[in-house]
């Protein structure tokens, strides 16, 4: 039993160091001794209960050297792909291919961890809207759901604290005053697209009176403008 620098017994594979930190170690099934230092008591006795846990129960095939590349490709073809609408296949391979494999897709799948997902998010933050970001949360929070799932790996890195509403700001879009509806009629009248082909019988213009006819609606049949 391990104790504190008073005396108190702390449990099995905790004690504390002369600096106050608490250590908290254990051998695993490999024979590797681990070892992590924590400012708390509390948060040892939780690493070290975790850490067994995950190292008693992680015991499929390879599973402590399989690559995130690798059970990403295997989960797509043999669980989604045969369950899972082929739209949504094909959103998950983007994402995963576009944004999560430079990132994180070498690295051991149990060796990821919830900053390593917020890292495939923050890469995004500069080129990507947030929709396509938490699409991208969604890939990574799905494939190792299932992972945990199938026990290859103890728990899912993408955790409640992974943001993901970090993306470009969508551009605001603006309705046109009556005045400046006015002035676009007024020059729509003059413009050179408005030439005879485009006038009907009454004389009015097809353009105009399309515009006039979509503005209320919230339509838009006008592309390319700048409003100066």
């Amino acid at each position: 039993m391990g104790k504190d620098l008073k005396g108190k017994e702390l449990g099995a594979g905790i004690v504390q160091r002369k600096d106050g930190k608490y250590a908290a170690r254990f051998v695993g099934k490999t024979k590797k001794r681990t070892e992590k230092h924590f400012d708390k008591v509390s948060e040892a006795r939780k690493w070290l209960a975790e850490a067994k846990y995950e190292d008693e129960h992680s015991n499929i095939g390879a599973s402590s050297r399989m690559t995130v590349n690798a059970w990403f490709y295997f989960w797509l073809h043999e669980i989604k792909e045969k369950t899972t609408r082929a739209n949504t296949v094909r959103n998950y391979r983007e994402r995963y291919e576009h944004n999560i494999r430079d990132v994180i897709g070498n690295m051991i799948i149990s060796d990821v961890k919830p900053m390593h997902c917020q890292n495939v998010l923050n890469q995004m933050k500069d080129d990507y809207k947030s929709s396509a970001i938490y699409q991208t949360r969604i890939t990574l929070y799905c494939m190792f759901s299932d992972a945990v799932e199938n026990d290859v790996i103890y728990k899912n890195p993408v955790t409640k604290g992974i943001k993901h509403n970090i993306g470009k700001e969508p551009k605001k879009v603006r309705a046109l005053t009556i005045d400046e509806q006015k002035k676009f009629l007024e020059v729509a009248e003059k413009s050179s697209n408005n030439r005879p082909e485009y006038q009907t019988e009454s004389g009015s213009f097809r353009d105009k009176e399309r515009f006039r006819d979509n503005e209320p609606s919230g339509r838009r049949t006008v592309h390319a403008l700048c409003w100066q």
